[in-house]
């Protein structure tokens, strides 16, 4: 009887053992399925990295352009009125989305 129960305890301890891997590879806090919202998750952060540096480096255009050593008479104005809300009667206001 003891050889019996060996034969069958030794495979059924191996299927689980195998069961018990394959489902942490795939559903696991690291496995398969993680690693592909991870990826995801990876991706988009990338595009809103790459929106906030272009965001980053006009704002850094912009302020170096206004500085006394490089100042742009036209942006200078253009921010000016802006922030006065100001124009001239005879002219006609266009604004963008920012």
């Amino acid at each position: 009887m003891g050889g019996r129960l060996r034969h069958i305890v030794f495979p059924v301890v191996l299927v689980a053992m195998m069961v018990y891997f394959t489902y942490h590879i795939f559903q696991g806090q690291r496995g398969v399925l993680a690693w592909i919202r991870l990826d995801k998750k990876l991706k988009e952060e990338e595009i809103i990295l790459n929106s906030l540096t272009q965001e980053k480096e006009t704002l850094e255009k912009e302020a170096y352009l206004l500085r006394p050593d490089s100042l742009d008479v036209d942006l200078l104005e253009e921010k000016a009125r802006q922030v006065l809300n100001f124009a001239h009667p005879d002219e006609v206001v266009v604004q963008g989305n920012d």
